[in-house]
């Protein structure tokens, strides 16, 4: 279970500020993956690169086989609901238990009923 991403040849800078170059990577599905580094080394940059939310100079990212950087709209959002995000700060709804914050976007972005979320393991969420 789970998403490859291949990351070909990412290049992204900023005016004359080169956050990276050339980056090549493979995640293969099913593995968990960590990007760490100091502030300011470019893990966000890199992150918004793979769902398509900044356009990188050079390169290509695959993502199920979708090509972010030069899919159609459509395709772009049908590899945007193969993510998921944990914010490194507060960004849970305070009104709603741990399991339930989890399982907001399989509720909000899905067509499972409450008993097809529930049955879903955490760690795959």
């Amino acid at each position: 279970m789970g998403i490859e991403v291949i990351v070909e040849g990412l290049t992204k800078s900023f005016g004359k500020h080169v956050v990276w170059r050339d980056i090549s990577l493979s995640l293969p599905p099913g593995e968990v993956s960590v990007m760490l580094g100091p502030s300011g080394t470019g893990k966000t940059v890199f992150l918004k690169s793979l769902v398509g939310l900044i356009r990188p100079d050079r390169g290509r990212v695959l993502v199920d086989g979708i090509d972010t950087v030069s899919c159609s709209e459509r395709h772009l959002y049908q590899a945007r609901k193969l993510f998921g995000v944990m914010f490194q700060d507060g960004a849970l709804f305070g009104s709603l238990n741990l399991y339930d914050n989890i399982a907001f976007p399989l509720r909000e972005h899905t067509k499972m009923s409450e008993g097809q979320v529930r049955r879903v393991p955490l760690a795959t969420i």
